[in-house]
């Protein structure tokens, strides 16, 4: 009743205060240190009928001489404005402060009574594997990955069926190199396997024996261009105590007579136990649509599978359930918000399809087999909820809601086709993490204490669902964060942040770090714009290819709604988006200026028409299209951010960030935007770009926090806070650009 009455009052109090509420002083310009803008050199091509001018193509080329020398000295800039905010220091120390204070499970697993989970606690810099004898067990560190490889993250694991053993991947500093180790849970015992190429794996799975398994593997080499660097990748099969130089591919384009196997697919194999069936799972590129594939299991044991697609891309099919022979298929094809098929294998193939659980109201994301349900998360609109479908004797045909929490998201659903009940990973933006159990019989929820309670305390923050209407009229959600004792002054500090692509929702995550934001009376606004799941298949393809344009027109109405309302002002607005989010939020700015005063795009995708290049662009095609025909030109043009920056506009000021050797990222994507908008600009505001030497996003704690910090400290300065307007001219000159090396600039030059 409380957040409902904020939001039936929201509309009178907006009015009140935006009566009273006075303009906001500028903020005062504070001189940068002189680094030579990115000289334009023209590239002028046709595409389609259309010439296209592009002054900083040299950019793309990150390991080319002039573009390394860009790229440090606009990272030694960034980073001199940054320290020379007076507020950072003590902002930084505070999210370093919240971030070592939280403990962080995640990834859960469960065979055979063993209880494996990441696990990330104060001290160390990236999660480590642990391992209980179930959930009341002591717990012991499987694999610290700092002690594997310096600066080690785990990528991914997977342990056997009868959980002797845990097959990993490992990559220095979160650079997606990915090694794939194998150890023996008794003693933690290394097996000797160290095979290189195997970042996607998310998906192993081992045969029935714990003595073999399926890893998919880049090839090796591979084209010149970064395009196509990951073209072709194959699935593999690895026996314990065998060379992997005599691995077997068991799944590729033409292996096994594998048929329609789209050359930038992420494939992975599933193997049911007790069943006689395997499955191939073909996914294109970065689309939520799988085409499934079967073979006999003992052919595919004998490294000789016969595949035999059995659900193509046009069937909707996002996601499997196998338990014998018995095959759960989620699908959306004539049922946007999803529906659960049944089909049994068999030497011809599979059965006709039944409905085990028919569309409903919400939209079905995931599903998990038990021995008394199939478990089921739901959403409307992004508040997600917990279904079951229970499959005994007798039992009703209607799937039935199990209490959660209202606010939270539902991380990981754990279960097995033997097990009664599931463990749920529940997590919310103020909710803690809680790792609970769901009993069988009565639906109640068990904490199972693996998940502590976190030190920050949000108490004195509150949560509320808003809908803005966009150009169409239609109701975009907004979630906004923000403390109980906020007055909608049009004054607040707020931060607006998007994604709205692949049909994935901008579900709840807990970040301790964010209590540094509000609790200096600052808002956090997340936009669930079309491009997402929020409200399935309908409002993915809203904001995918040629109707990409309402993800951004979405964003912009959010921004209006929070103005309009009195939440803040253009004076106090940013925008934030990363990958792919950034193009809603650059995109917004772009296209209205007037609405922001800041914009932090993290690792972006800015030049949509340069962005097949990239190291994973080819992989996007099915979601935004490509520039080889000249519908899909068109859609990237008009989405593009790059694209629509116009010379003499009165930008905001724009914090860029990007990562260099991590093969995930293309800096070039950054640079370009920072040496455009630095020479189109005409505010007298900066632009900055901040480069992580050491990777992309950053897989390590104090990576993350140092860049939370100073985009925390970025925006403030911005905004006009107080004590964060550096006060006095910076005087420090930048260094002479110098040729290009291998290792990163040394941290005096940073």
């Amino acid at each position: 009743m409380r957040r409902l009455a904020r939001i039936l009052l929201a509309p009178v109090l907006a009015m009140a205060a935006l009566a009273a509420a006075q303009e906001p002083p500028a903020v005062p310009p504070s001189p940068l240190p002189a680094v030579p803008v990115g000289q334009a050199r023209e590239v002028r091509e046709t595409l389609h009928g259309v010439e296209i001018v592009d002054g900083f193509r040299w950019l793309e080329e990150a390991d080319s001489h002039d573009a390394r020398a860009f790229l440090e000295a606009q990272d030694w800039q960034a980073r001199a404005a940054l320290a020379a905010i007076p507020g950072r220091e003590a902002l930084a120390a505070r999210v370093r402060e919240l971030s070592a204070a939280q403990v962080s499970v995640r990834d859960l697993a469960i065979e055979r009574g063993r209880v494996f989970y990441l696990k990330l606690v104060p001290g160390l810099d990236s999660p480590v594997l642990c391992v209980r004898e179930g959930f009341a067990g002591a717990e012991r560190v499987l694999v610290d990955p700092a002690k594997v490889v310096p600066g080690g993250a785990i990528d991914w694991y997977r342990p056997s069926p009868d959980g002797q053993w845990v097959a990993y991947g490992v990559s220095a500093g979160g650079t997606g190199e990915t090694t794939l180790r194998v150890l023996e849970v008794k003693g933690a015992r290394d097996a000797g396997v160290a095979i290189d190429r195997t970042r996607f794996n998310a998906h192993l799975s081992w045969h029935h024996d714990s003595r073999a398994f399926y890893y998919a593997r880049v090839p090796e080499g591979g084209p010149g261009d970064p395009a196509h660097r990951l073209a072709g990748i194959r699935v593999y099969r690895h026996v314990l105590g065998r060379a992997a130089a005599q691995d077997e591919i068991v799944f590729a384009s033409g292996a096994g007579g594998a048929r329609g196997v789209p050359e930038f697919v992420f494939p992975s194999i599933v193997v049911p136990e007790n069943s006689t069936h395997a499955y191939a799972i073909a996914r294109n590129g970065v689309s939520r649509d799988l085409a499934v594939h079967t073979t006999p299991v003992r052919e595919l044991a004998k490294g000789l599978p016969r595949w035999t697609r059995i659900f193509d891309y046009d069937d909707g099919v996002t996601a499997i359930q196998a338990w014998k022979d018995d095959l759960y298929v989620l699908t959306h094809k004539g049922a946007p918000l999803g529906r659960v098929l049944l089909v049994k294998a068999g030497k011809d193939g599979v059965s006709r399809p039944r409905v085990a659980v028919p569309e409903g109201e919400a939209v079905i994301l995931g599903m998990a087999l038990a021995a008394d349900a199939l478990y089921l998360r739901s959403t409307v609109g992004g508040l997600e909820r917990l279904e079951r479908l229970n499959l005994g004797f007798g039992a009703s045909r209607t799937p039935e809601f199990v209490k959660t929490a209202f606010d939270v998201a539902i991380t990981q659903m754990v279960t097995h086709p033997e097990r009664p009940g599931a463990v749920l990973h529940l997590q919310g933006f103020l909710e803690r993490p809680v790792v609970v159990a769901v009993e069988a019989k009565t639906g109640n929820l068990r904490d199972t204490g693996l998940q502590p309670p976190p030190a920050a305390d949000f108490t004195a923050m509150d949560e509320v669902r808003l809908y803005a209407p966009s150009h169409d009229g239609t109701k975009v959600p907004v979630t906004l964060l923000y403390r109980k004792t906020t007055v909608l002054t049009a004054d607040n500090p707020t931060l607006l942040v998007g994604f709205g692509a692949y049909g994935a929702s901008l579900t709840p995550v807990f970040d301790a770090r964010r209590l540094a934001w509000l609790e200096r009376g600052g808002i956090i606004a997340f936009a669930h714009v079309r491009g997402g799941g929020e409200y399935g298949e309908a409002w993915h393809r809203a904001g995918q290819k040629g109707a990409k344009e309402n993800t951004i027109r979405d964003f912009i109405a959010c921004a209006e709604f929070l103005i309009r309302f009195g939440f803040t002002s253009p004076h106090r607005l940013a925008a934030e988006g990363a990958g792919v989010g950034a193009i809603a939020a650059a995109g917004a700015v772009v296209r209205r200026p007037d609405l922001f005063a800041a914009a932090v795009p993290r690792a972006g995708a800015l030049d949509m028409l340069r962005f097949e290049r990239a190291p994973e662009g080819p992989a996007n095609i099915p979601e935004f299209g490509s520039v080889a025909t000249a519908d899909g030109f068109e859609w990237l043009r008009r989405i593009s951010p790059y694209h629509h920056v116009k010379d003499g506009a009165a930008y905001p000021a724009v914090l860029l960030t990007a990562g260099v050797g991590d093969p995930r990222q293309d800096p070039g994507q950054a640079a370009k935007m920072a040496a455009r908008l630095q020479a189109a600009s005409a505010s007298g505001k900066p632009v900055l770009l901040r480069v992580d030497w050491q990777g992309g996003p950053g897989a390590s704690r104090s990576r993350r926090d140092e860049e939370r910090a100073d985009i925390y400290a970025f925006l403030l300065w911005q905004f006009g806070h107080d004590g964060f307007v550096p006060q006095a001219p910076a005087t420090a000159t930048a260094p002479a650009p110098a040729p290009p090396a291998a290792t990163p600039p040394p941290a005096a030059a940073r």
